[in-house]
């Protein structure tokens, strides 16, 4: 064997009682063991490791063969194990904050971000319900991190229904989640700033879509349509968008759902809306440019009352909505108290098929008189 294809042993190769994976080699070239040869000793295992040598190529494959054995071995045991998607989304949240709020100061920041965005698409695809309730339920110390992370995950949702391939979900969720990468903290001053934008928050704000490709760019994001729409999340088929100015069809389709999206999540974020109410806010203005087929298919995904979302029912009972039902405006939901009346020990589930427990109307969070702990288990999944 030439001195250019030694490589030295991973000690996780040399184990007391099992086969050697590769053919062990001193350094000079002679074969000292043959693969499938059992260690014996520990006196035996530490000379292998003293001097045993193994080909390149051979070991760089058992590693590979072994790390993606791992793998399967991890997605198998989070599959045994329960899963909560308001557990796990609060946990993307945290991330996410870090991740957008430091930017490039974070090592490794594009390989972190694919991290997140491989959980984010496997458990909007696994618990699609859970985690547009999470998205709805779940506040964030960082308001503008955490939106574009709400925006992807509704991205997740609605794009299978819209039939994206695998790799342009990818790319179109990364956008959202990466929208506002340059603005962040900008956006969180904006919140509780009462006056007008001064001439370098305006000049900030409007440059943010190229700003932001240039960073992801840097963190070594080479996704062109993940780049493309990041940098057209704001442009309006009516020529009004920034900032290129776009118009008609010079701006992508996909560019245009994340506008709808990204316009919704501020809309009920801000609290200016429940979710049902931005919903129809969205579906009646025909002046806000949006396109008729993806608004459609948007209130035919999310139903009429999101997950997450709380609601009255004909039985005077507070609910919160847990799952999209066989119709836009009968999800599944589960009761917490009656209008009046403390909270009840446990959450009840009401078919809202039925007269007693029909909808009468949407309710905000404070209607309720629960926190997010006492909804986790109505997500808890096997």
């Amino acid at each position: 064997m030439a001195d250019s294809a030694k490589t030295r042993l991973p000690s996780s190769f040399v184990r007391i009682g099992q086969p050697l994976p590769v053919d062990v080699y001193h350094e000079s070239g002679i074969l000292l063991l043959k693969k499938g040869h059992y260690v014996l000793t520990p006196e035996q295992r530490e000379h292998l490791l003293a001097a045993g040598h193994g080909d390149s190529e051979a070991v760089a494959a058992r590693l590979e063969r072994e790390q993606q054995e791992r793998a399967a071995r991890r997605q198998q045991d989070s599959l045994a194990q329960p899963c909560n998607p308001l557990v796990e989304f609060e946990f993307l949240l945290h991330r996410v904050e870090g991740l957008l709020s430091h930017g490039l100061a974070v090592r490794g920041l594009g390989s972190a971000l694919r991290e997140v965005l491989a959980s984010l698409l496997e458990l909007s695809q696994r618990l699609p319900d859970g985690m547009l309730a999470a998205s709805l339920l779940l506040d964030s110390r960082l308001p503008a991190a955490a939106h574009g992370l709400r925006v992807a995950t509704t991205l997740a949702v609605l794009g299978r229904r819209l039939g994206l391939d695998a790799a342009t979900l990818h790319s179109a969720c990364g956008a959202a989640l990466t929208m506002n990468i340059a603005i962040v903290g900008l956006l969180g001053k904006l919140r509780q700033q009462d006056e007008p934008l001064s001439e370098a928050q305006s000049a900030a704000l409007l440059a943010h879509p190229v700003i932001g490709s240039a960073i992801l760019r840097e963190a070594g994001i080479d996704d062109e349509l993940w780049h493309s729409l990041v940098q057209c999340h704001h442009e309006k088929p009516d020529g009004s968008g920034y900032p290129q100015a776009l118009r008609g069809d010079e701006v992508p389709p996909l560019a245009r759902l994340l506008a709808l999206l990204d316009q919704l999540g501020e809309q009920v974020e801000s609290g200016r809306l429940l979710p049902s109410q931005a919903l129809a806010t969205l579906f009646r203005d025909p002046a806000g440019g949006h396109d008729p087929a993806q608004l459609a298919a948007l209130v035919k995904e999310l139903g009429v009352y999101p997950p997450g979302s709380f609601v009255e029912l004909a039985s005077g009972e507070i609910a919160v909505v847990t799952y999209r039902g066989d119709s836009a405006n009968t999800p599944r939901v589960a009761a917490l108290r009656r209008r009046d009346g403390p909270p009840y020990a446990e959450p009840l589930l009401r078919d809202t098929r039925q007269l007693p427990f029909r909808i009468n109307k949407a309710v905000g969070r404070g209607s309720t008189g629960v926190k997010p702990a006492y909804l986790i288990r109505l997500w808890q999944r096997r």
